[in-house]
């Protein structure tokens, strides 16, 4: 199966241009400050007919995402936020933009231009001049979890998505996968990270530090970052792989050029293992009840399993209105039962704008190795949604054993 998503996260986006660090989980109508500082209304931002979770790919008549040139990506962004009229705003984020409306959708406009340029080669460190490199924190504040990554401001939802998943259903994976490298030392650490090319074949290594790009010259977060203050293993294992994708031998990969990818493969590529994709057509809720069962003991996944949605959702559904987002990946992180109604737990890679169709609320119990999990629900990007509406929903899934 051919898998190719990846969109933007719009709210790292926009604490890239509000300057600040903001918890929406704390915010009391996080859409309504997230169209505030980007400048747009709510539905356009999750609508791929506009350039916000996707600048560099447009939908084609077919329905499919065709993607584009830099060029025309620069003149599509452009020209979309230059349609656009200043909005009044009501959070504290949004009124510390209060510039004219062309200065504004400048810079928004090059937010987004900026997580598409791909512009490097192997032996080139990628220094864009609005970022800094830098130490952000400890790699662990304690073993890896599933709520630990947090996606940024780059359409690689794929392996975000991927890196959640492993954390859940392997936790020690991602400790074993590292190891300190013969040059660092304790105040300059550099790791050596094993991936795995489509999940098979020999470990291959790279070296990375933990500097890693956030803004200039307030040192915001701009990519994946830990939900746990101060912790840095999703930052560093982004810029491994970016660094492992591009083949750049220095110290400061590329990170647009791994924008868009396959979830699956992601999952193989960090664990190593074989492949199951199922699509959902032809598909019956329980059919993919039953398929997340086989992965799972106690309720919770033991292989890394993730899905993705539709480019266009799907005539019968509407995605605004149940905030599942269009071509975008998402992790499996188990099953539930309840009442007579089988559910599929899901985790958005953002961190947030969790789905609100056919879910539970309450918190989610699944035993996690030694000890029992219990997760809150409609909280930091995790929700369980009825298996039959997961089908209708959701293009497919998949998982790495």
């Amino acid at each position: 199966m051919e898998v190719n998503v990846g969109v933007i996260n719009p709210y790292a986006a926009a604490e890239v241009i509000a300057q600040k660090k903001i918890n929406w989980e704390q915010v009391a109508e996080p859409q309504v400050m997230l169209a505030e500082i980007l400048g747009v209304s709510a539905e356009q931002i999750f609508d791929l007919r506009n350039p916000i979770l996707r600048p560099d790919a447009e939908l084609a008549a077919d329905g499919k995402l065709k993607p584009l040139s830099e060029a025309q990506t620069s003149a599509r962004v452009t020209n979309f936020f230059k349609a656009q009229s200043m909005p009044v705003s009501r959070s504290i984020a949004a009124q510390r933009l209060r510039l004219s409306t062309i200065q504004k959708n400048t810079v928004i406009s090059d937010t987004f231009l900026r997580a598409t340029a791909q512009i490097s080669t192997a032996g080139t460190p990628w220094t864009p001049a609005d970022k800094d490199w830098v130490d952000m924190g400890d790699y662990f504040e304690d073993v890896a979890e599933l709520n630990d990554p947090i996606q940024g401001a780059l359409g690689d939802c794929y392996f975000i998505a991927a890196l959640a998943s492993v954390a859940w259903a392997r936790p020690y994976a991602i400790i074993n996968m590292i190891r300190p490298s013969a040059w660092g030392n304790e105040e300059q650490p550099i790791h050596k990270v094993n991936f795995y090319k489509s999940g098979s074949g020999a470990a291959q290594a790279v070296e990375v530090t933990e500097l890693v790009p956030v803004t200039k010259p307030a040192h915001n977060w701009v990519y994946a970052r830990s939900l746990d203050a101060g912790e840095t293993w999703p930052a560093v294992m982004e810029k491994a792989y970016a660094k492992w994708r591009t083949a750049n031998t220095t110290d400061y990969p590329n990170y647009p050029a791994i924008a868009g990818g396959d979830p699956v493969n992601a999952c193989a590529e960090i664990i190593s293992g074989a492949k199951t994709y199922v699509g959902h057509s032809g598909k019956t809720g329980d059919d993919l009840w039953t398929f997340v069962r086989s992965h799972c003991m106690s309720k919770r996944t033991i292989n890394p399993m993730v899905a993705w949605t539709y480019d266009v959702q799907p005539a019968g559904t509407n995605y605004g209105a149940a905030k599942v987002v269009a071509n975008h990946a998402y992790s499996i992180l188990g099953w539930e039962y309840i009442n007579g109604e089988k559910y599929i737990v899901l985790r958005n890679p953002w961190g947030t704008h969790h789905a609100v169709l056919d879910t539970i609320s309450g918190n989610w119990t699944a035993r996690q190795i030694s000890f029992a999990a219990s997760i809150p629900l409609n909280s930091n990007g995790v929700f369980a949604m009825k298996a039959s509406t997961f089908q209708k929903y959701f293009a497919a899934s998949g998982v790495t054993v």
